[in-house]
């Protein structure tokens, strides 16, 4: 289970983040999920304060993620206490979540549809 668990709210792009964590017991894969503002719900214009994880990866049990704001290349880190997190990047040039009050939340895909010739493309067979 995908939790946010930390928002770093800040104007500064290079402070900014939004942390998760992988609180069940099996790993789950990032590609589908959206991080949202609940102001972004509301008013519905677009894409201001919304994200889609594309990264291909597996997050293991326990295990966290960072959403960075700014740039930069997805790469797996350990921290000072020996924790591995996962650093990926929204790739914008200013701050997302510092104007936008309230929830944010996260969505994960509940179900995932592949047509059997490109499933069977998709893993060689």
């Amino acid at each position: 289970m995908l939790r946010i668990v930390g928002v770093q709210r800040s104007p500064v792009l290079a402070e900014e983040f939004v942390l998760l964590q992988n609180q069940g017991a099996m790993k789950i894969n990032l590609r589908g999920c959206a991080i949202v503002a609940d102001i972004e719900l509301m008013r519905g214009s677009g894409p201001q304060s919304m994200h889609l994880l594309c990264d291909d990866i597996d997050i293991p049990p326990g295990q966290f993620v960072i959403l960075r704001t700014g740039c930069g290349t997805p790469h797996w880190s350990v921290t000072k206490d020996g924790q591995h997190v996962f650093y990926t990047y929204m790739q914008r040039k200013e701050s997302v979540w510092d104007p936008c009050e309230g929830p944010i939340h996260l969505l994960k895909p509940q179900h995932t549809y592949c047509e059997r010739a490109a499933k069977e493309a998709c893993s060689g067979t």
